[in-house]
């Protein structure tokens, strides 16, 4: 196997300071662009090419933003909510009555 132009997931989170787990979880996530995952025996590892590290834009933290028809859904799932409990407490006012 060609090691030569690669380093591992160990080396690249030495290289732009990240802690290990966290540069695991982008790889298993394929945040990280070119990365290979090779077997030799039992044992798995990371191969990522060095010209990544110039490139490479660390991924956000957080949620991702919500598309617009995601916020349309949300904001309607709202209002469907809030005319739901309008109703509801007329509904127990005139029973009190």
């Amino acid at each position: 196997m060609e090691t030569t132009g690669f380093i591992t997931a160990s080396e690249f989170a030495e290289k732009i300071n990240t802690p290990y787990p966290t540069v695991a979880a982008w790889l298993r996530e394929g945040k990280v662009p070119g990365a290979e995952l090779h077997e030799f025996g039992n044992v798995k590892f990371w191969m990522i090419p060095v010209d990544v590290l110039k490139d490479f834009v660390r991924p956000k933290k957080g949620r991702p933003a919500l598309t617009e028809e995601e916020k349309a859904a949300r904001a309607k799932k709202i209002a469907a909510t809030k005319s739901a409990k309008k109703t509801a407490s007329k509904a127990s006012k005139k029973t009190t009555e």
